[in-house]
């Protein structure tokens, strides 16, 4: 592990990610700070090599520990901080009061925020998908589901910020989006969806108290009204469990796009999943759906860091380092792709740019 990178990634997540989250923004410029802090991460998967994942551990200890003089700065504990707290020793103190179960959980566990808001962008982009089959009934799959909860996003309510809501009125899990430019179809009709799948190496079982516990020590402490979503989402998806698949997303999406009804328009969503896979897996994946699209009528809705997917184009005014939503259609063996929309990792706000269905695949270069 190259610490020096690995030093500059805490840095930078405290400079991009930390503007208002104070706790978080002191831990990770401490970690960044020290070698032996940053040597807890060490043991951590390929791809996992994050600050998020350190921080989820420290966090999950926090949650079983709410009365030690650390977890006292942690917001869900009931806990808060100033600027006298003096957050590297008690953050050194606690690392080696549980330096074994923050190993443990830094080998075996990976990141999965499971954030409910994102919900706001498939009840965007699932319509837009399917204005042009708008016969057709839906067969959703999600790769990276982690738990399910953003399967259940027809069950929940939203305001995108133009004094309507939509949805369930009468949900407990309301979501918040701001269209600030364009014009997405909020109010289109979605055909009806008659099979939904979640694909994930681990999926969570949120009736088991230690996995609910992890999936909230990823969300971050300082921001409560994502752990109030949380909570009420995980309480209507216990009730309303959805079918989770345990599988690599390349060896096993195939074959559960093949099990959808031949009449039905299978939509494949991923969010923040891309990323955490080496280049060689990404291109497999996208190879896969486009054998399968040969055949059926298909999209994909990624959601993804920009360039991490290389397929999205290019945006009118260069990069961005906001999350890039692409839109890949298959119809009739023909490939078209657009970018969709821009919009905040946990949809705060989103920037709708799609206007039609795409523009053809073009040719790739290499032989």
């Amino acid at each position: 592990m190259d610490r020096d990178r690995l030093a500059e990634w805490f840095s930078r997540f405290a400079e991009v990610e930390c503007g208002d989250l104070p706790l978080y923004d002191a831990l990770s410029r401490s970690i960044a700070a020290d070698d032996d802090l940053l040597e807890l991460l060490i043991t951590a998967a390929p791809g996992q090599w994050r600050p998020m994942l350190l921080l989820a551990a420290l966090h999950d200890i926090v949650l079983r520990h709410p009365d030690e003089a650390f977890s006292r700065l942690y917001p869900t504990v009931g806990g808060s901080m100033d600027a006298r707290t003096d957050v590297m020793a008690l953050l050194r103190s606690f690392v080696e009061a549980h330096g074994d179960d923050i190993e443990r959980l830094v080998t075996t566990r990976s990141t999965q925020t499971n954030e409910v808001n994102r919900s706001c962008l498939w009840f965007a982009a699932l319509r837009a998908a399917a204005i042009d089959l708008a016969d057709r009934p839906l067969a959703i799959i999600e790769v990276g589901a982690s738990a399910g909860l953003n399967l259940g996003f027809d069950r929940y309510r939203y305001d995108f910020g133009d004094g309507e809501h939509r949805g369930r009125a009468e949900s407990a899990v309301r979501l918040r989006c701001e269209v600030r430019s364009g014009t997405p179809p909020l109010d289109v009709d979605l055909p009806p969806i008659v099979e939904r799948f979640g694909l994930d190496l681990a999926p969570v079982d949120l009736a088991d108290a230690v996995e609910r516990r992890w999936l909230k020590a990823c969300i971050w402490s300082e921001q409560p009204e994502r752990h109030e979503r949380f909570d009420a989402a995980a309480g209507l998806t216990i009730a309303n469990p959805p079918r989770l698949v345990t599988d690599d997303l390349v060896d096993g999406i195939g074959d559960l796009i093949e099990s959808c009804p031949d009449d039905a328009h299978v939509v494949v969503l991923n969010s923040w999943v891309l990323t955490y896979l080496p280049r060689d897996r990404r291109n497999a994946y996208d190879s896969v759906l486009d054998l399968v699209g040969s055949g059926r009528n298909l999209t994909r809705i990624s959601a993804e860091g920009e360039g991490v997917v290389d397929w999205v184009p290019a945006g009118v005014d260069g990069p961005t380092e906001h999350t890039v939503v692409g839109t890949t259609r298959w119809r009739n063996g023909e490939r078209t792709e657009e970018r969709t929309a821009v919009c905040h990792p946990h949809l705060a706000w989103i920037d709708w740019l799609a206007a039609g269905c795409g523009r053809p695949r073009q040719p790739s270069s290499e032989p």
